[in-house]
């Protein structure tokens, strides 16, 4: 006899030993993204503080760094407590040796007064090799003469470096091109010496800000695009997931693309011997579409990839269906070849809501509950749902039968079906989930009794209604449960992501905040 059950459903879970699964994955990061995450780094960091308000020459203390960069004064004429010795550069400043610098000392200085950005530019220049320009603004001032606006750039390649199953980052020198200074006079404050002092400033800048600036921006710039950039290329799962004995991640290769960083990223899950077999993929990344307009990173993974992660991740359960359930009683009876009973059993509201034609009423529940050999219904999914791709549309499949439990040993009575529903897939807490469209989803019968055949419309519409409404809630908390963990990168958060589908590859694509 079976035991009663009390709930609407029941959950047996069928225990399997598990292996593990490799699944190749792609991980793209705009190389807008990048840009700003390279900008909002120095700016935060405030890069060019160092020369803001100090002197290229004069006599204070604060000029003795920039002045020992100068291709025309030595070290040995600058002391630290005082800036310029005067006393050793009379000639100097008399103008017999070096002019150009005797009048821009006399005329007060140039000052550095204010200092923006650095601007970034990223240039691809092979699929290994990456050119990060830093545009610089300073803001000087010749006093009481001019008032300039200077933008000098920096320059340095960033070059991807594959060992094993890690990326190290490698960085060329780090240097301020020949042969660019855009100078822009913003204020004019004598005329008469605008000229002759505005080629002065030039031929000294062009020789002095190569200095400062590499000695300044260069060391630090370098170390926060180093650590930044490992951030980026290293990913990991949250440590809120599951552990690494059933989740790892491993960036097996990456390279610069045209518009993204791309990642070939190595998924190994735990699966079970029976399930389904790894695909070998066969597509390359340069088959993989654009990365989205105003995306700031997607995770690309073939349809077939993602099925046969969905398989190793799936446990199967079987549902138990509460015999007092209307239409698990209508169904028992239809499957125990009984014969329907000609009186009224269903209202006609419920008759029209599953589309049959005659109003029927439940009154042999009872005597089936008094039975001493009471039967039930088991729905059982041992298979993985999967999911398909249409154009761009999502549909998910998911097979199972319908098993009339009969007591006593007598052989079970089985309807198998196939139940298609929209695919919906949510990203939350780093978690990416699938799940079933209720209202979308429609039934097929593949096999069922044979003597059931002039009622197959009847009984499909049955098993509809009790999937639609039974199975499905409970079958989309299995799923939401058996989630894929999604790789955790330092600023990049996919609790705001959305699927997007193309002919092969589904699209898990991050939008710009």
């Amino acid at each position: 006899m079976l035991l009663f059950w009390g709930s609407l459903l029941c959950w047996g879970l069928l225990p399997q030993a598990h292996g593990e699964a490799q699944h190749l994955l792609f991980l793209r990061i705009s190389k807008d993204q990048v840009e700003t995450d390279i900008s909002d780094l120095l700016s935060e960091h405030r890069i060019l503080d160092r020369v803001a308000r100090i002197p290229v020459t004069g006599a204070t203390g604060e000029g003795i760094a920039i002045l020992g960069h100068l291709p025309f004064v030595k070290k040995s004429l600058s002391r630290k407590s005082s800036g310029l010795d005067l006393s050793l550069v009379g000639d100097l400043l008399a103008g017999k040796s070096l002019p150009l610098l005797g009048q821009l000392l006399r005329a007060g200085g140039l000052i550095i007064e204010d200092a923006k950005g650095p601007e970034v530019t990223l240039q691809v220049l092979s699929d290994s090799l990456l050119q990060v320009t830093l545009r610089c603004k300073l803001y000087l001032s010749l006093q009481r003469i001019l008032r300039l606006k200077v933008i000098k750039n920096i320059r340095m390649g960033i070059r991807l470096e594959q060992t094993g199953n890690k990326t190290q980052v490698a960085f060329e020198e780090c240097h301020t091109p020949p042969g660019y200074l855009s100078i822009t006079v913003l204020e004019r404050m004598n005329f008469l010496l605008v000229n002759e002092a505005l080629g002065m400033v030039t031929r000294v800048l062009d020789q002095a800000l190569p200095f400062l600036l590499q000695k300044i921006v260069c060391p630090l710039a370098t170390t926060l695009l180093s650590s930044l950039l490992e951030d980026l290329l290293h990913i990991h799962l949250s440590r809120a997931l599951s552990g690494p004995e059933d989740f790892r991640y491993y960036v097996t290769t990456t390279e610069f693309t045209e518009d993204a960083i791309l990642m070939k990223v190595l998924l190994v899950t735990r699966c079970g011997p029976g399930q389904r077999a790894p695909r070998l993929d066969l597509l390359a990344p340069q088959d993989l579409p654009k990365l989205a307009q105003g995306s700031m990173a997607d995770l690309a993974f073939r349809v077939d990839a993602y099925n046969d992660i969905l398989s190793c991740l799936y446990a199967s359960k079987e549902v138990c269906v509460d015999p007092r359930d209307p239409t698990a009683a209508y169904l028992i009876q239809l499957l125990s070849l009984r014969g329907l009973d000609p009186r009224p059993k269903l209202g006609a509201e419920e008759s029209h809501r599953l589309g049959l034609p005659t109003p029927l009423r439940f009154d042999f529940i009872l005597a089936f509950e008094q039975s001493p050999g009471r039967m039930g219904l088991a729905i059982r999914t041992p298979e993985p749902p999967t999911v398909h791709l249409d154009g761009h549309r999502a549909t998910v499949i998911q097979q199972g039968s319908l098993m009339l439990l009969r007591p006593n040993g007598t052989p079970s009575v089985s309807v198998f079906w196939k139940l298609l529903s929209k695919a919906m897939f949510s990203s939350r807490n780093q978690n990416l989930k699938l799940q079933f469209t209720p209202y979308s989803t429609m039934v097929t019968l593949s096999t069922y009794p044979a003597g059931l055949a002039k009622q197959k419309e009847r009984l499909k519409a049955f098993v509809s209604e009790l999937l639609r409404r039974v199975f499905l809630p409970r079958h989309n908390e299995l799923l939401g449960e058996q989630h894929l963990p999604l790789p955790s990168i330092k600023g990049i958060s996919f609790n705001k992501a959305c699927m997007e589908f193309s002919e092969d590859y589904m699209l898990l694509t991050i939008p710009e905040e």
